[in-house]
């Protein structure tokens, strides 16, 4: 990986809730052109860190997941996604 490629991406994280306050992930996931996945992975990562807080979760009905292997191929950071790696084989694009 690029040295500094992490704080780059936190960074991103946290100039989107200093500008937006209170986001979902979906919300962070759009305005960082990323999946929703990704978005929940990050911010998991940033609230282990104590960063930001989670203040609500969802029950997801089935076959909901943000995590699919489809969303996932829509996000533009997928080389920076570790959630990604846990997922089963994703399609090849192209």
């Amino acid at each position: 990986m690029i040295p500094g490629w992490r704080e780059e991406v936190v960074g991103d994280y946290v100039e989107v809730l200093k500008s937006h306050g209170k986001v979902t992930p979906a919300q962070v996931a759009a305005r960082l052109g990323i999946s929703e996945c990704c978005a929940v992975y990050w911010l998991t990562d940033l609230a282990r860190d104590g960063r930001v807080r989670i203040l609500a979760v969802e029950l997801v009905e089935h076959g909901g997941t943000p995590c699919d292997a489809e969303t996932a191929l829509a996000c533009q950071r997928k080389a920076f996604c570790p959630a990604l790696s846990g997922l089963a084989t994703l399609p090849q694009e192209g």
